[in-house]
């Protein structure tokens, strides 16, 4: 009860905020995708790491990939594809509470092959479209390269998002959280899920109890700087015990779907 008043509570606190025009400042101030555990840092050094909002509400992480394009799962906005106006993108900042910039979603492409009743959940990926040069000479806000090159198991990356820190509590965490992590191989994935783990899509471990989790999802994997997947899905509750699969950017309809959509 305590969680369901917590979850309510922090809904009303979040919807308080107000979109005055495309990009706004303020002086001061799903699925299975969380950083358990995750230690917390500053919005710095992870610039571009956005919140995405719906009807006012904290839903899913996204990534700035162009000056008015960012990167998030299909499975957090497939139900609003029609209605981007429901949206919004909050940037350059650490904390859920202290919006910097709020950036209104003009359009919304979900890659066409997804289907949220699938299996394999694959195909996980949207594009949103914000206002023109939206992302740009914004303090904290920058794109990240694309992976260009298949990453090995075995590869040190790392994610930052706001998903849920602690299994008990099962709320978003105000402040940014990171976690480092290692590629698992598509064979100990497809094992540990009993599912084929599909061309277009990636696995990453901790395997320090410190775990991507819901409220991650569509949150970046980076791995040498670049993003290399984006959060999809994995078990819960969130523990090493199983790792985290992602939309793969470099598998080759997912990366065609991004050029297509948001031309890089």
């Amino acid at each position: 009860m305590r969680q369901v008043v917590g979850l309510v509570l922090l809904g009303l606190m979040f919807s308080n905020a107000v979109l005055a025009e495309d990009a706004t400042s303020d002086e001061g101030v799903s699925h299975s995708g969380r950083i358990i555990n995750g230690n917390k840092v500053n919005i710095a050094q992870y610039k571009h790491a956005l919140s995405l909002w719906i009807d006012g509400r904290y839903t899913c992480g996204a990534s700035i990939i162009t000056r008015l394009h960012a990167l998030t799962a299909a499975h957090c906005v497939n139900t609003i594809v029609d209605s981007p106006t429901r949206a919004l993108l909050y940037g350059a900042t650490t904390y859920l509470d202290q919006p910097i910039y709020r950036i209104k979603v003009r359009r919304i492409s979900v890659h066409p092959s997804y289907n949220p009743l699938a299996a394999s959940r694959d195909y996980d990926v949207a594009v949103l479209r914000a206002p023109k040069k939206a992302f740009v000479g914004k303090p904290n806000m920058a794109p990240i390269e694309l992976q260009e090159t298949a990453v090995s198991a075995g590869t040190n990356c790392y994610a930052v998002g706001w998903g849920w820190y602690d299994n008990s509590i099962a709320l978003p965490s105000n402040q940014l959280r990171h976690t480092n992590l290692k590629i698992e191989s598509d064979s100990s994935c497809s094992e540990i899920f009993r599912k084929p783990i599909t061309p277009d899509q990636i696995c990453s471990l901790n395997g320090s109890n410190m775990e991507v989790c819901r409220g991650d999802s569509g949150s970046a994997l980076v791995c040498g700087g670049k993003l290399t997947g984006i959060v999809s899905h994995g078990r819960v509750p969130c523990t090493s015990a199983a790792p985290t699969i992602y939309a793969k950017v470099v598998g080759p309809s997912i990366r065609s779907f991004i050029r297509s959509a948001a031309g890089i």
